[in-house]
């Protein structure tokens, strides 16, 4: 399942990336996010892994995840690496006026064959109102 959600941030990318490249900053901002802790001791950018657990509905979902893209100002995503299969996705994009467009971006897939697309299925309204909101969240905190 891919869902999708975009806003515009009322400051520069730069600003905005300060925000979603620090991990401390995840745990303020990320909607139902339950749990998020550092795995390696190294620095946050490409190769950090991170413990990450989403509430969707009365479950916590999550696993592992390592960072694959860090591209300053523009890009920041990850994949899975235990539990849900998931990749995700934070794009910072100037705007002509010089707003910055946040698209979020998250592709998961459960196991268990037709019991997992149809979890997939029933998760995606929620898992869309956790994006919403965690777009909201960031604005908020960008813009002050």
């Amino acid at each position: 399942m891919r869902v999708q959600r975009q806003c515009v941030v009322d400051a520069d990318r730069e600003a905005v990336w300060k925000v979603v490249s620090s991990p401390d900053c995840y745990p303020e901002f990320m909607a139902s996010l339950e749990r998020w802790e550092t795995v390696d001791d190294g620095p946050a950018g490409l190769g950090a892994r991170y413990t990450v657990h989403w509430k969707v509905g009365s479950v916590p979902i999550g696993g592992v995840i390592e960072v694959v893209e860090f591209d300053a100002p523009r890009e920041l995503s990850w994949v899975g690496l235990t539990g849900v299969s998931q990749r995700g996705r934070f794009r910072l994009r100037e705007t002509a006026d010089g707003r910055t467009k946040v698209t979020f971006r998250l592709a998961y897939e459960s196991a268990g064959n037709v019991l997992g697309l149809i979890a997939d299925r029933v998760a995606a309204g929620q898992v869309g109102r956790n994006m919403g909101e965690t777009l909201k969240n960031l604005r908020h905190m960008v813009e002050g």
